[in-house]
């Protein structure tokens, strides 16, 4: 796939927002990027925008599939919310990150009340409008709860290590539709989730997984090992959905990077 530099004025607002990777708001406006023409230098930004909203309205219910959850559903699902937000791309492969992409941002136009439908999953009344409010596991959440995956197999949470907590609980239990595997040897594949902790957390193996810590999953929507790499979609990136282009070895394991010292395969037993 190829892949755009960012110039020099579009790297230091994406080391700005590196900041707030995870969380926060886009107290960085981003504009539209304008290069030479044909100069392939600068990230895409969606040409039509909705200006910032500041009024919400009330928080939509979750609209639940009615279809047997499949792992191709919760691909297209991670994709559909992909194409919603504008593709945001952000490569990871490489040092400082480039962005081949912009897209919508959580506290513009639409994405208010579709952020709003992510905490509804996780029965908090929040939109993209809470911008101090890491959404990212609510996202996750709501692509189980919208693709039908039944609470006993998946417990929504807001935070990552929650459900990473009772899922391996959960595979002490028959027919487990997900199973934890350590990041190091688990090759991934579409449908997966990727996870790995953030700030305090030091977790370095699936027993020191705890309810609670920080971290970070995105589900695997794509694997190229034979290109070495792989794209994986997750909420709150930079403030959007987004599609993060991940180095992986030749055998499809995701390799660590310095924001993403991945720990966690979440593997995806569904048909």
């Amino acid at each position: 796939m190829p892949t755009a530099k960012l110039s020099p004025i579009a790297s230091v607002i994406l080391a700005a927002l590196a900041a707030g990777l995870l969380a926060g708001c886009a107290s960085i406006q981003i504009p539209e990027w304008k290069g030479a023409a044909g100069s392939g230098d600068v990230p895409v930004r969606p040409a039509q925008l909705e200006p910032v909203v500041t009024a919400v309205t009330a928080v939509p219910s979750v609209a639940i599939s009615t279809a047997p959850p499949t792992r191709a559903a919760l691909v297209a699902a991670a994709r559909a919310e992909w194409d919603f937000f504008g593709n945001q791309q952000i490569d990871m492969r490489h040092e400082p990150f480039s962005a081949p992409r912009l897209g919508l941002l959580e506290d513009e136009g639409e994405a208010v009340q579709r952020v709003a439908e992510y905490w509804y999953a996780v029965g908090k009344n929040l939109t993209g409008a809470d911008c101090q409010q890491a959404w990212s596991a609510a996202f996750i959440s709501w692509l189980m709860v919208s693709s039908n995956v039944a609470p006993q197999d998946f417990t929504p949470s807001e935070t990552h290590f929650n459900y990473l907590s009772f899922l391996r609980q959960r595979e002490s239990l028959p027919s487990p539709q997900f199973v934890l595997r350590p990041a190091a040897s688990e090759p991934i594949a579409p449908g997966d989730l990727l996870c790995a902790p953030r700030g305090s957390n030091a977790a370095a193996t699936l027993d020191e997984i705890q309810p609670g810590l920080a971290g970070h999953c995105d589900m695997v929507v794509e694997v190229h090992a034979n290109e070495g790499w792989a794209g994986v979609i997750g909420g709150n990136v930079f403030n959007s959905v987004s599609e993060s282009l991940i180095p992986v070895d030749a055998q499809g394991r995701a390799l660590p990077i310095s924001q993403r010292p991945w720990l966690a395969v979440v593997k995806n037993l569904l048909p």
